[in-house]
């Protein structure tokens, strides 16, 4: 029995690559679930970004799926972002979250309320408070808004640190 299990899973696993790297639409029903889900994006076979969470939920009827322990790598900008809960949109290629995200990378931190990531156009935004240190300044405020071409606008109640 267990066999058989372990065989089914990877059998799903198998499919699920495949789906993802030809473009297939791949229906999984509501109430399911997958643990230890990896999604990555390509392009021109090079990865962009690489989402692990330690489990998905399915919702009945829509192309979303509730994840636990999330772990987002974006491997050009060499940032790495964690959550406890976030929804990945399987359609839209998006990703939300409504609770406390950090992300790394070699030069700065962050911390924010949440955050909405779009993966077409590279564009990641929050509405909430957003803490930004980086060696030589640090910068927090209400609402941020990033572009694919790397400008960070910071929209309300703006604070500056320098150091020295």
């Amino acid at each position: 029995m267990i066999g058989l299990s372990v065989l089914l899973f990877v059998a799903l696993l198998i499919v699920l690559k495949a789906g993802r790297e030809n473009g297939v639409d791949i229906q999984v029903k509501g109430g399911s679930f997958l643990e230890n889900l990896t999604i990555v994006e390509k392009k021109d076979g090079q990865p962009l970004w690489t989402l692990t969470a330690s489990r998905a939920d399915f919702k009945e009827n829509e192309d979303k799926a509730e994840l636990s322990d999330i772990n987002l790598v974006m491997e050009k900008d060499h940032v790495t972002l964690q959550a406890d809960k976030g929804l990945y949109d399987l359609s839209g290629r998006s990703f939300t979250t409504d609770s406390a995200v950090k992300a790394m990378s070699r030069d700065y931190r962050i911390t924010a309320d949440s955050i909405d990531y779009e993966v077409a156009s590279g564009m990641i935004q929050t509405q909430g408070r957003i803490r930004l240190e980086s060696k030589g300044f640090g910068v927090e405020g209400e609402g941020m808004k990033s572009e694919a071409d790397h400008k960070v606008r910071i929209l309300n109640d703006v604070k500056a640190t320098f150091h020295r």
